[in-house]
């Protein structure tokens, strides 16, 4: 059985609006990935594989929750997700340099010759000839961002009206 509609209501005199975005709320959802992915990359880089693919599923993460936390696709939001986003994903690099750079205070004996781990770390995250060894590993994180974002944003505008 249908339900007849009511006689008495005018339907044209309250218009559909779109869903208000919080961008604040939004961005909080995606910075909430971005970490998450930050210490999923390090897990995934120390058990031996490749973390590349983390990237993709953080630039991914990121906009589907920023999405539901915010009620509503990126609009006024979309340069700052993209921003958290990116962020997020460098940070990722960094920390498997720093990972890294952990593991061989140890194995070098550093701290024998009177450097903290503190220092050895510090003195060592942004060393040009280290940062080259990692060339391919963080050209393949830039890689499956880019099409994490890619693909995140073309499906965020195809499905704008």
């Amino acid at each position: 059985v249908e339900a007849l509609p009511d006689p008495h209501s005018d339907a044209r005199s309250e218009p559909v609006l779109p869903p208000r975005e919080r961008v604040g709320r939004g961005l909080v959802a995606a910075v909430a990935v971005s970490l998450l992915g930050v210490v999923l990359t390090v897990v995934i880089w120390r058990l031996g594989f490749i973390a590349s693919i983390t990237s993709f599923v953080m630039a991914f993460g990121a906009v589907f929750l920023y999405t539901r936390a915010a009620g509503a696709s990126p609009r006024r939001g979309l340069a700052p997700l993209l921003a958290v986003i990116i962020g997020g994903i460098v940070l990722a690099c960094f920390a498997i340099v720093l990972s890294d750079l952990w593991v061989a205070y140890d194995d070098l004996a550093v701290g024998q010759l009177g450097i903290s781990r503190s220092s050895f770390l510090s003195d060592n995250v942004l060393n040009a000839d280290l940062l080259r060894s990692y060339g391919k590993d963080l050209g393949m994180f830039a890689l499956f961002a880019a099409l994490g974002i890619f693909s995140s944003v073309k499906r965020l505008l195809n499905a704008r009206p």
